[in-house]
């Protein structure tokens, strides 16, 4: 099926690869050899330098291959195609409208990459660095986007309760930025395991209020944070042989610093993101929704984004009858979780999610909170055919719910188009 030449198409969760050389420039001096970049040295190898850990840059093609040939992408996940050499519209605002007009983007709201990883960097005053320079660089990347392309802004690493004012901070500094349309935080509960409803994270979502800038609960795949990755022992490396290793300790946080610089110490991305991440989103949805953060900040809008969406008219079934079963639980709520849906909160799909037309009509959710997301350029985005490929999903819908989906719940939410 064609897509429809009368709906616009914005994707609302599309990806940058971090560029090879440009970060530093935008970070102080005191960081600029720390800060996300890549090297290539005498011999032509490509090496990646970030927070004092030093690798081979050619693991990291494989986040940029959409669109490649079978043997393209086969050469990046067996490590050897250069990072450089991977679809130049990852990082390259001029070539990724090339890339959008293929299938059909009007608009595209970039996330980045490897650091959708940096809440878990353990040194907080480099992770502001690192923060401030992606966004500055972000912004100025976006700007070149003849007014198609938008900014997702990322926030400081916090570990502890004194964390939280700096990512406040750079909520409202993003907000400032020309482009930048939202921040993303991972749905982990990262200051000692506290869910999002407690007040520890309130200045966050008040400085999303004050600002209007929606936030992104995006996910990562490794088990640095607390949250589902080390609560279901998702993080436990493998032997050689593919046997378990018998001395994983359960309770160690193995940081993305650690993990770049100990391959082997890499959990299976399968599970670790086909479990944590739904699980993450779930609970993250349960505290912000039934635990009062929406009732407390109805100005603040939230985004859940990358684990896939076919099970949330369940899951708001689920917490609106236990609000009702268990109202002593929740004496402050005004309204049912699925109410506080339909206010403040969007949820992404992606494009051949066999559910999306059962959760479009359903009133619990509706086609006004659903947005859509390419994922390009990752190995799994379709790349051509994703709006094609959706059109399929929205088959059967009216014309204003399929509007909705494909263009209309991005403007209301990011503000654009």
């Amino acid at each position: 099926m064609s897509t429809e030449t009368s709906l616009r198409y914005i994707d609302s969760d599309g990806h940058i690869l971090e560029p090879p050389t440009e970060l530093p420039q935008y970070a102080p001096t005191k960081y600029r050899d720390r800060i996300w970049h890549i090297e290539t040295d005498e011999a032509g190898e490509e090496w990646l330098l970030y927070n004092d850990v030093r690798m081979r840059a050619n693991g990291l093609s494989a986040a940029g291959v959409a669109g490649a040939s079978d043997e393209d992408r086969a050469r990046a996940f067996r490590g050897e195609m250069r990072y450089t050499e991977t679809r130049p519209a990852a990082w390259n605002a001029k070539a990724r409208l090339g890339d959008m007009d293929q299938d059909h983007i009007d608009i595209a709201v970039l996330y980045p990459t490897m650091l959708l990883g940096l809440q878990s960097v353990r040194d907080v005053d480099f992770a502001e660095a690192q923060a401030r320079a992606y966004n500055d660089w972000c912004s100025d990347h976006v700007m070149q986007g003849e007014g198609r392309l938008f900014g997702a802004g990322a926030v400081p690493s916090m570990h502890d309760p004194a964390d939280i004012a700096r990512v406040a901070a750079e909520i409202r500094r993003v907000a400032e930025l020309p482009g930048m349309v939202s921040v993303f935080m991972r749905p982990n509960p990262a200051v000692d395991w506290r869910p999002f409803n407690d007040p520890v994270y309130d200045p966050i979502w008040q400085a999303a209020s004050d600002t209007g800038l929606p936030i992104a609960l995006h996910p990562f795949l490794a088990p640095d944070l607390p949250g589902a990755c080390i609560g279901l022992r998702l993080a436990r490396p493998r032997n050689q042989d593919g046997s378990y290793a018998d001395d994983f300790d359960p309770n160690r946080i193995i940081d993305t610093q650690e993990q770049l610089a100990h391959p082997a110490q890499r959990p299976s991305v399968l599970f670790t993101q086909a479990i944590a991440n739904p699980v993450d989103v779930m609970s993250c949805i349960a505290y912000l929704l039934a635990g009062g953060v929406c009732e407390r900040f109805p100005g603040a809008k939230f985004i859940f984004l990358e684990a896939n969406g076919g099970w949330l008219v369940p899951w708001r079934e689920r917490l609106d009858h236990h609000c009702r079963k268990f109202q002593w639980e929740v004496p402050d709520l005004s309204m049912l979780p699925s109410e506080y849906m339909r206010r403040q909160c969007w949820i992404s799909f992606d494009p051949d999610e066999a559910m999306l037309r059962t959760t479009a009509e359903s009133p619990l959710v509706g086609a006004e909170r659903i947005i859509w997301a390419s994922d390009y350029p990752h190995p799994d985005a379709k790349f051509p055919g994703v709006t094609e490929e959706l059109a399929e999903a929205l088959d059967g819908l009216a014309f204003e719910q399929k509007r909705q989906i494909t263009s209309e719940s991005a403007v209301a939410l990011y503000g654009i188009g």
